[in-house]
């Protein structure tokens, strides 16, 4: 059975807040890595609210440095010092990332670290600043980087589940093998003899389609932004404005809906979905989804703790 991605939306609205949406922060759950992209103020209580321990985080991706996607770090740093986290948390974002959490630390922090050292917790940061491209990649994902036009430095982040052949676990347990060299020579397509009959690994083995996932905010519109989110499963993107605000969204450095919409439209995607709305349209979102499925019918606009799995 194939792991499956899960994403869970913290935050879905723009750069204010609202009853109904908090400030932006996903999370994707894949194995054994819980990764974090943006941090705005109230993540920490979003975790509670969608019963996720903020103490598994294993990497946070920073898009931009405004307030709305980062103002939640120091209480969740110190809330994972005070609940006894241990290991190493990586933390990656556009250039001059580290400076600004070395500033965290030490304005906000640093008797808290204090804490840590005095205690059972074992927090150690490690910052990377980063440019564009390939910035994580292990032998089951990929993590790559596009950066966006917006009034600050910052990046747009994919995951990418790489293809993989497996062993179809279900058929094997019908065989009863026991643990040891049979198995392994069958997860290499062997064949092998058991109890006097012959087995073909090839008929036990299965490839697992590559999944992608990207996230885009805050940007204004690019074509480029269509090659990098291409083939992906699921898109998220901001949708800042409605389509009437171009001008707006231009100057601002956001999206309207129906430029979400073309960017999912051209890169192929199989379904989009609409973060970051401003607060005006937060009583009626579905002028925003019905504008972008005037484009590109597979769009939702999630609510905040919404869940999806890939």
């Amino acid at each position: 059975m194939a792991e499956k991605l899960k994403i869970t939306f913290l935050g879905t609205s723009g750069a204010i807040p609202t009853a109904r949406r908090n400030h932006p922060a996903t999370v994707l759950k894949y194995k054994n890595e819980t990764i974090l992209i943006d941090c705005g103020e109230g993540t920490q209580r979003q975790f509670r609210k969608a019963k996720l321990n903020p103490c598994k985080i294993t990497k946070i991706l920073i898009t931009h440095w405004h307030g709305d996607h980062t103002l939640g770090l120091a209480g969740l740093l110190q809330t994972l010092i005070m609940n006894g986290y241990r290991g190493n948390l990586e933390i990656h974002g556009p250039i001059g990332t580290k400076n600004e959490i070395d500033l965290l630390i030490s304005t906000h922090l640093q008797s808290y670290f204090k804490f840590a050292n005095e205690t059972n917790s074992d927090l150690k940061i490690a910052t990377f600043d980063h440019k564009i491209g390939k910035i994580i990649e292990t032998e089951e994902f990929l993590i790559e980087t596009i950066p966006i036009s917006h009034t600050c430095r910052g990046l747009s982040y994919s995951f990418t589940i790489k293809e993989k052949q497996r062993l179809n676990k279900e058929k094997l347990e019908k065989l009863k093998i026991p643990n040891g060299p049979l198995l392994g020579e069958l997860a290499k397509g062997k064949k092998i003899k058991l109890d006097g009959k012959e087995i073909n690994g090839k008929e036990f083995i299965y490839l697992e389609q590559k999944k992608k996932l990207t996230l885009i905010t805050d940007t204004s519109y690019n074509e480029e932004l269509s090659n990098f989110a291409k083939d992906s499963d699921l898109l998220i993107c901001e949708s800042t404005h409605s389509k009437e605000e171009n001008e707006i969204a231009e100057s601002h450095g956001h999206l309207t809906s129906h430029q979400a919409a073309k960017i999912a439209k051209d890169a192929k995607v199989k379904k989009l979905a609409l973060i970051h709305l401003s607060q005006r349209y937060d009583a009626i979102p579905k002028k925003i989804l019905d504008e972008a499925k005037e484009i590109f019918k597979e769009t939702i606009i999630p609510k905040d703790l919404d869940y999806l799995e890939l």
